[in-house]
């Protein structure tokens, strides 16, 4: 899809009709909330379901349900609904449609990842934000748009390192303010531009300001399974172990026999494993591995975050596992 450039000055309330915010809102809010059938149940019943508008909400429930509960078929449904709205939004010149089409670009970046294409998500990301940038030049005070220039911003530059300067410079200050920006904005999607910033917190190791935006978001979504499992991470890496024992634990019940593959819960597994061991308590270390190892979660294993992996490896030669 060829990228060009936008000649009207536009502000958010023009993105999205009044009527249709409201409804993304409620949904992704109820998404938010862990409540993923309510909220697919409202975008479907829509008389635009099945217009662009509808086709990118329900796909970024869809992909915000699977991350919680990792149901094959919500990625599937979600990789087919971006398909759709892609083929209609093609020769979409409109604001609407741009900012539309800027989102099903963000949301196959995020599918990529998920299904461990890096590179097409950095391809996909590229796109997406380059017409963020497009809108933005065109003076767009729109949070979305913010949020997904924003990310790609930070994270680019900060997977270039050194190279940085010869591609674009540092523009990780200007990606934050950015984020920042859609964060804490009114947007639907605010909740996915909260758990960026607190993503790239995370990154620069300012764990406390990481530790408050999720809290934010807790504060906003109780309950959120997500933030519960950034919580723990966090405090963690704060040396709060006891802390993060609680905030995993916690973690480890609440998706007791709720995900179709039990990844979060293994996750949990696994990060109360390196707990207990960063503790010394070497014994609860070694049964936490022993679960996080059972043969009946061997379909999880697959799709445990890298970096938990990773990090596990010195644990388990510590403790010959």
């Amino acid at each position: 899809m060829m990228v060009l450039p936008i000649l009207l000055c536009f502000c958010s309330a023009n993105l999205l009709p009044p009527d249709v915010r409201a409804v993304w809102d409620r949904a992704a809010h109820l998404s938010a909330l862990g409540a993923h059938g309510s909220a697919d149940s409202l975008a479907r019943i829509q008389t635009w379901a099945r217009k662009p508008e509808g086709l990118v909400l329900r796909a970024t429930l869809s992909l915000g349900a699977f991350a919680d509960l990792h149901d094959p078929e919500r990625m599937a449904r979600a990789d087919l609904l971006l398909q759709q709205a892609a083929d209609v939004l093609d020769d979409d010149e409109t604001s609407s449609g741009r900012y539309l089409a800027m989102l099903t670009l963000s949301q196959e970046s995020f599918l990529a990842s998920l299904q461990g294409s890096d590179f097409k998500a950095g391809l996909k990301g590229r796109k997406a934000a380059s017409i963020a940038q497009d809108l933005l030049d065109s003076h767009s005070d729109d949070p979305d748009v913010q949020g997904v220039a924003g990310g790609y911003l930070f994270w680019k530059a900060q997977a270039l390192g050194a190279l940085r300067s010869a591609f674009g410079g540092d523009t990780r200050e200007k990606g934050i303010a950015y984020t920042v920006r859609a964060a804490g904005s009114d947007s639907p999607l605010r909740e996915i531009w909260r758990t960026s910033l607190l993503w790239i917190h995370f990154e620069r190791k300012e764990y406390p300001e990481a530790l408050k935006v999720v809290r934010e978001g807790l504060v906003q979504c109780p309950g959120n399974r997500s933030y519960h499992q950034a919580e723990g991470d966090i405090l963690f890496r704060m040396g709060r172990l006891d802390d993060a024992l609680d905030r995993y634990r916690t973690s480890w019940r609440e998706y007791a026999r709720l995900e179709t593959i039990p990844v979060n819960r293994q996750a949990a597994a696994g990060n109360l494993a390196r707990i207990h061991f960063a503790a010394g308590r070497k014994d609860s270390a070694m049964a936490w591995l022993d679960t996080l190892d059972a043969t009946r979660y061997q379909a999880a294993r697959k799709w445990l975050p890298p970096s938990l992996v990773r990090e596990l490896k010195p644990v388990r030669e510590a403790l010959g596992k």
